[in-house]
């Protein structure tokens, strides 16, 4: 099945810090038309960062949208035309306060191609150097580590639910990072 759909127009109805939303008008299968909500957003990367012992960094923080605590890999979105992997680095740093030695992408992700433009970046991290966090003015989160067995544990039990974080977690782990 290769059948584009072609915009035939295509109005902003939101334009936000974060994102913007746009309301695209589309050809689909028959000649008819149809409306596409897009959310476009820039991307993020994500940090699957490993100690020297193993254990993995995670986050916990306060996610208004779900009401409630998420434990999480670290992760940030790209500001403007920066390379994802100095996102990685630089939310490494400001989340963890870790620098990495070692930096790999593992895979990209694209959380919900049906309706954002966003891809997430998922890079390993090794070699990594202590230091401070760096937080936005608005962030408030908490530093965990785990083992990979019990992430995993924590995944299969439902109890981690965020889906870049099962995704960076699984993949590692079948690709045998961790």
């Amino acid at each position: 099945m290769a059948f584009p759909e072609k915009t035939l127009q295509s109005e902003v109805v939101y334009d936000g810090p974060i994102f913007r939303i746009r309301k695209d008008k589309v050809t689909v299968v028959g000649g008819k038309t149809s409306y596409r909500d897009i959310l476009e957003h820039n991307g993020g990367a994500v940090i699957l960062a490993v100690k020297e012992d193993g254990r993995i960094l995670m986050v916990r923080q306060f996610r208004k949208a779900l009401e409630r605590e998420v434990l999480e890999l670290p992760a940030g979105k790209i500001d403007g035309d920066e390379d994802p992997m100095d996102t990685a680095l630089r939310e490494l740093k400001e989340e963890t306060g870790y620098q990495a030695g070692s930096i790999r992408h593992l895979t990209t992700i694209s959380p919900s191609c049906g309706y954002t433009t966003e891809l997430l970046y998922i890079y390993l991290c090794k070699d990594l150097t202590p230091g401070e966090t760096h937080f936005d003015d608005t962030e408030d989160l908490d530093l965990y580590e785990y083992t990979a067995d019990e992430l995993v544990d924590r995944i299969m039990k439902g109890e981690i639910q965020d889906a870049k974080t099962i995704v960076g977690v699984l993949f590692a782990r079948t690709a045998g990072e961790i």
